[in-house]
């Protein structure tokens, strides 16, 4: 399967992540993959004025604890990605990912409603996260047009014709 085309649409979001990662530090003591990737991903969600939708998963080990890690989810012309602080990923980039550099190979599933499951020890914060959409907002700029750079890049080239 060929590559999806994002590598510059990745390399800005990471880039635009830089600033508030600082913030995320002095007010918490972590980063977005040792706690703060819930204040992430609403930020993310405020700043899509609810276009994405909050994710997680669970190592099947962990699955009645509660959730390992939250991100965003994103349809982009008929594209799922999945959305953390490595950026925009398919859900089997995604996977690959977590079982092989992060678990080292411990299974997880990626839950369909994970709201609910937020637990007291995972810090949520709507100012905060709130602060961090602005942030993001002002490196990234409109949320919408961020979005259609997205569609333009996962249109089929035209110039290519299959024989």
């Amino acid at each position: 399967m060929a590559r999806l085309p994002i590598g510059s649409i990745n390399r800005a979001f990471k880039k635009a992540l830089t600033e508030p990662i600082v913030s995320l530090y002095h007010y918490n003591g972590c980063g977005y993959f040792d706690g703060g990737c819930l204040l992430l991903a609403d930020a993310l969600v405020l700043w899509s004025q609810g276009d994405m939708k909050i994710g997680g998963f669970s190592r099947l080990s962990w699955i009645d604890q509660g959730v390992d890690h939250w991100f965003v989810k994103l349809n982009v012309a008929g594209k799922e990605f999945l959305i953390d602080a490595n950026a925009l990923q398919t859900e089997k980039a995604f996977t690959r990912y977590w079982l092989y550099d992060e678990l080292l190979g411990e299974d997880f599933v990626i839950l369909e409603n994970p709201v609910h499951r937020v637990e007291s020890t995972v810090p949520r914060d709507a100012v905060f996260s709130a602060l961090i959409a602005g942030q993001i907002a002002e490196k990234l700029g409109d949320y919408q047009q961020w979005r259609g750079s997205i569609e333009e890049l996962l249109k089929p080239d035209e110039t290519c014709k299959m024989r």
